[in-house]
């Protein structure tokens, strides 16, 4: 399986791919959003990124361009998406919404629900095993430069 750079287009295609694969197999979210993403200072030629979150079809759905209307909007350099999705440094978040790195605007409440929808499930469970396959596959076509 060939590996992408986080958020290349052949990434963004890559993990497409993957959440049609199993969109039948995963449970409904526990919290409706729709929050619009920028990602700044990519290493793309097109350095800014907009993708969204949108969990108001009954699943979620992360995808490119921006919603009309978001409940919130979460902006933030390319460095600081992959140390928090792809790396998922637990222990770096709060500094860096302490420290002003994302810039938040929008429905509080939602912004919340975006932090406990995002705790992974049960391992024991059904839905746990798929979470962590699903983790396994998006890593497995993560290209991660300390693997050159």
């Amino acid at each position: 399986m060939t590996a992408h750079p986080f958020l290349s287009p052949e990434w963004i295609e890559a993990v497409a791919a993957i959440r049609d694969e199993y969109r039948d197999q995963v449970g409904e979210p526990a919290v409706e959003l729709r929050a619009n993403v920028t990602v700044t200072e990519s290493p793309f030629a097109d350095d800014v990124i907009r993708g969204h979150l949108d969990s108001s079809g009954g699943a979620l759905t992360v995808d490119v361009g921006h919603l009309d209307e978001p409940d919130f909007t979460i902006e933030l350099r390319y460095e600081l998406a992959y140390q928090i999705f792809v790396e998922r440094d637990a222990q770096a978040i709060v500094p860096i919404l302490v420290g002003g790195q994302i810039k938040l605007t929008g429905d509080s409440s939602k912004i919340l629900g975006l932090a406990s929808a995002a705790a992974p499930p049960d391992p024991g469970s059904d839905q746990g095993r798929i979470a962590a396959e699903l983790v396994r596959r998006i890593d497995a076509v993560t290209h991660h430069p300390g693997d050159d």
